[in-house]
């Protein structure tokens, strides 16, 4: 009766990094009205002319699109009374802008808000193609798990063997965020000069558990 082959299972994980070639950005245009028609028209209005700013900064339409659109009440709270009084409805309009040049980051936004852009959330950097820095991941990954097999193996005073089983157990491309700053805030105050902004660089992480036979 053939018996299985003594086997050793190891795991290997490798990290690349990558520069981002890709900038998301989401702008949100609010406008305050007695009505929700009149805070939804002014809002129109506010947003378009956002969108022809972008359009002259040479965004191309279809890297704009709408990501929500809402339109709420407006209340007071009166502490002495301990109620609530309607004070108009304001609309929310927030829309995502795709930048294939980091370069341009800062100069966009500084027009976004001078445009009329009141509330910005990032940008997220990101690959926009991240298939061979995946590729590079995995296989130095593979690289460090054989290595780690043949120590393992010449410490048990056998020869590594042919490969049994492998598989990949994780692979993370991350999109870093870069969340409400003093940055984001100079600009929402006013502040709209352009500022320099430079993405970090992506960590491409891949962890792969491979099976070995040893060979006695």
């Amino acid at each position: 009766m053939a018996t299985s082959p003594n086997t050793i299972t190891v795991v290997g994980d490798a990290t690349v990094s990558s520069a981002p070639d890709e900038a998301v950005l989401t702008l949100t245009i609010e406008t305050d009205g007695d009505d929700p028609g009149t805070a939804m028209n002014q809002n129109a209005e506010a947003v378009t002319a956002v969108i022809d700013r972008l359009k002259q900064e040479d965004v191309e339409d279809g890297d704009i699109e709408t990501a929500n659109v809402s339109v709420y009440p407006i209340r007071s709270y009166h502490p002495e009374t301990g109620k609530e009084t309607l004070v108009g409805y304001r609309c929310q309009n927030s829309i995502r802008v795709t930048l294939a040049d980091a370069d341009v980051v800062g100069r966009v936004l500084s027009a976004a808000v001078e445009a009329g852009a009141n509330v910005v959330s990032g940008p997220v950097w990101k690959l926009s193609d991240d298939t061979a820095a995946v590729t590079e991941a995995l296989r130095k990954a593979t690289e460090k798990a054989r290595a780690k097999a043949e120590a393992l193996a010449d410490a048990q005073g056998v020869e590594l063997g042919d490969v049994v089983m492998m598989t990949e157990t994780n692979v993370e491309v991350p999109v870093y965020p870069m969340f409400e700053s003093a940055l984001m805030k100079d600009l929402a105050s006013g502040a709209v000069s352009e500022t320099p902004i430079s993405p970090a660089s992506l960590d491409i992480s891949a962890t792969v558990t491979v099976t070995y036979e040893l060979k006695r």
